[in-house]
């Protein structure tokens, strides 16, 4: 997606706190797969949906950083929106053992430099995603592999906030998480190239410590971020149906 600057924006209501929009948070036993019109999963994922106001200077198929209850949340701008539109988007309730860090890219960091950061007391170095550069947050693992001040901890872009309405369209098959069956909002690949949401198979790996679909044995440490799939997860929030064409 295009750059922008690092905004955040979060519709708030009277009390100050972050406000859902106050239909409901959306929860589901559905067994996944179908045709992407699912909002719950077979861990019955549990949804919040959220107002999102876009910031000005920010057009259709450019994307937003938001504070999301807290959840650093990327937000794309879908064909037919604008600055100052209003948007519902959806977040999973993260899981409370699911811990990452956000930080900010220092100034003068640029695409795949890399930079010290303290992740609660470690020393780590982090490496800057090709599509981010200074002033923009991601996250990193709570647990950085290795020790001491040589440590590396794996990058994370911010998971996708997916407007509302998308789960009732026609997703391509391949953009669904094999566990919960809605749209993955941060891919995760395995060694043997399953792709999951990341909340999901990090949840699923909690009590069991193998891989759902291949019954291989799995952890947490060996997940990496699927940046071609978000690539095309994006495309397809900010485009539409036709984004392999636009």
């Amino acid at each position: 997606g295009c750059e922008s600057p690092p905004v955040f924006v979060l519709l708030r209501h009277e009390g100050g706190h972050p406000c859902p929009v106050p239909r409901h948070a959306l929860s589901s036993d559905a067994a996944g797969g179908g045709g992407g019109s699912s909002s719950g999963g077979m861990n019955n994922t549990r949804m919040q949906t959220f107002a999102v106001t876009v910031p000005p200077g920010v057009g259709p198929g450019q994307q937003f950083q938001a504070s999301l209850d807290g959840q650093l949340t990327m937000v794309i701008v879908p064909h037919g929106s604008g600055p100052s539109s209003t948007l519902h988007v959806q977040i999973p309730v993260r899981p409370s053992t699911v811990q990452k860090y956000a930080v900010t890219i220092p100034n003068g960091v640029q695409p795949g430099g890399r930079f010290q950061a303290n992740l609660g007391g470690q020393l780590v170095w982090l490496t800057c995603p090709r599509n981010m550069g200074p002033g923009k947050q991601m996250l990193v693992d709570a647990n950085p592999s290795g020790t001491g001040t040589g440590a590396s901890a794996k990058t994370w872009p911010p998971p996708i906030g997916v407007p509302e309405d998308l789960d009732g369209k026609d997703v391509p098959e391949y953009f669904l998480c094999p566990i919960t069956g809605c749209i993955m909002r941060q891919p995760a690949m395995t060694p043997d190239g399953v792709t999951y949401d990341y909340d999901a198979i990090t949840e699923w790996l909690q009590n069991k410590s193998t891989d759902p679909s291949t019954n291989q044995p799995l952890s947490v440490d060996q997940l990496c971020p699927n940046r071609t799939v978000r690539s095309m997860i994006e495309d397809f929030i900010a485009k539409g149906p036709n984004f392999l064409f636009s």
